[in-house]
């Protein structure tokens, strides 16, 4: 059966623990080499803000019933809450919230899912297109434009500008998990110990050479000198690693791999967790896109399980905000005190019983810094009709992924021209070395399921050659 053979696995996400749970189950030894000091790869949580811990990447799982993801919580227990996507919509040029009953009504808001919507029965352009183009090519309005840029592009983690039509109409065609968004009843490492329970993984060992021939072993080589020789090797790191070419392969890659994974972009993306002593906010709002704001999402989501610092979390509720793209990497070069005053502010607006005065001039408050907790530096009067968010505002936190080394951004978006490049990128080098990532799925999938699925497929055709 192989059982003499050695799988080097490079990367513990998903799709690497899924890939190896997949080849020791035939009986094939595997060894796990994982760049950072944790398991998970973008699935990381913070403790301590609120009385439950706290998703830093992903957060959502779609599919309840025909994805990978699915078929892993069942085997686990666990239940899941259904959200519908988004409920409630902000439209900062007309200063309205609204429900998603009362959207029904906004013939704008109509028109932009109706665009999208109807993608799969789009032909692909030839150039192709950025979807920004794409709309004004359409002649809608701005508002339909910037709709489009909170909804639809920020969601796929980067902007209009960025967003390659041909990649969509493929996602659109290919995508059959349902349109609601799916909370765990607990945290998200709970899938990452369930998927590495009995597996042989190395922690901070980020691979910096893989050698390989088409016969005999590879030859994988760590930072700090650790090498290690393997029959099969599968690297399942961020697309991004690969296109920064931070592990060298000798010999180098196929010039295709490597245009590859040049072309599928994956952007910036940043959260703000924002930490509350009281809800201020409707009970039943699960998530508010906001158009012509600083943050183009909020989400309001609560876990039944409890930290192990509840009893000294610095607020009780919590409210995400996500920006994904062009806009996250602006706000990256912006101070925390600016981010967060920025944010504040615009909850302030949205949720005030007593609407402020339009065009206030907004007061960049000063925030320190505590455990990668930030605090007011000085107490201020709010009014809580006026200002609820800086009212209740308790503590906050943020994550930029684009400066988390060994990920270097959000997930994969459809991108340019990239039509065929994720199966590019899929393809194995000379039977020995194999890829998985979100971003070899070729339904242009950034989701959860989709890195599972990738690292069970390069299990499964490592296990052609082996068994």
């Amino acid at each position: 059966m192989g059982a003499e053979k050695l799988v080097v696995v490079v990367g513990a996400g998903l799709a690497g623990l899924a890939a190896a749970r997949e080849v020791q189950s035939h009986g094939v030894r595997v060894l796990v080499l994982e760049a950072s000091g944790v398991l998970g790869g973008r699935i990381k949580q913070l403790n301590g803000l609120v009385p439950w811990p706290v998703e830093l990447g992903p957060e959502f799982l779609h599919g309840k019933q025909n994805s990978s993801i699915a078929q892993i919580v069942n085997e686990m227990g666990c239940t899941m809450t259904e959200f519908p996507y988004p409920d409630f919509y902000y439209v900062g040029s007309e200063s309205r919230l609204l429900t998603s009953e009362e959207a029904e009504d906004h013939s704008e808001i109509q028109t932009v899912h109706g665009i999208f919507a109807a993608l799969a029965e789009e032909t692909h352009p030839s150039p192709d297109i950025c979807m920004d183009e794409f709309l004004r090519r359409n002649k809608v309005s701005n508002t339909v434009v910037q709709l489009a840029e909170s909804i639809y592009a920020n969601d796929f983690g980067c902007s209009l500008h960025q967003l390659g039509v041909g990649e969509c109409i493929e996602e659109a065609r290919q995508w059959i998990y349902g349109d609601t968004y799916m909370l765990l009843d607990r945290p998200l490492s709970s899938i990452v110990d369930h998927l590495s329970k009995g597996l042989n993984v190395l922690t901070s060992h980020p691979v910096e050479d893989i050698t390989y021939f088409p016969t005999g072993e590879l030859e994988v080589k760590c930072r700090g000198g650790a090498k290690f020789q393997a029959h099969y090797t599968i690297v399942t790191v961020p697309v991004k690693i690969l296109e920064d070419e931070s592990i060298r392969f000798n010999p180098p890659l196929p010039k295709s791999k490597v245009d590859a994974a040049s072309t599928i972009g994956m952007s910036s993306a940043v959260k703000i967790l924002l930490a509350f002593s009281q809800r201020f906010w409707p009970e039943e709002m699960f998530d508010v896109v906001c158009t012509d704001c600083f943050v183009p999402e909020f989400w309001a989501t609560q876990y039944p399980c409890k930290s192990s610092r509840d009893e000294e979390a610095l607020g009780s509720v919590l409210l995400v905000g996500f920006i994904a793209g062009e806009t996250a990497r602006q706000i990256s070069k912006l101070s925390h005190s600016e981010i967060f005053s920025r944010a504040l502010s615009q909850l302030d607006e949205i949720f005030a019983k007593i609407k402020p005065t339009k065009n206030a001039k907004l007061s960049i408050e000063t925030f320190q810094e505590s455990g990668g907790f930030y605090t007011r530096a000085a107490a201020k009067p709010f009014d809580p009709e006026l200002q609820p968010a800086s009212f209740y505002f308790a503590a906050a936190s943020l994550v930029d992924w684009s400066r988390e080394d060994f990920v270097r951004g959000g997930y994969s978006h459809p991108s340019l021209n990239a039509r065929g490049a994720r199966e590019e990128l899929a393809k194995p080098v000379h039977g020995r070395l194999f890829f998985a990532g979100e971003a070899t799925h070729p339904g242009v999938n950034p989701c959860m399921q989709a890195a599972i699925d990738s690292g069970i497929r390069a299990a499964r055709e490592v296990l052609g050659c082996v068994i």
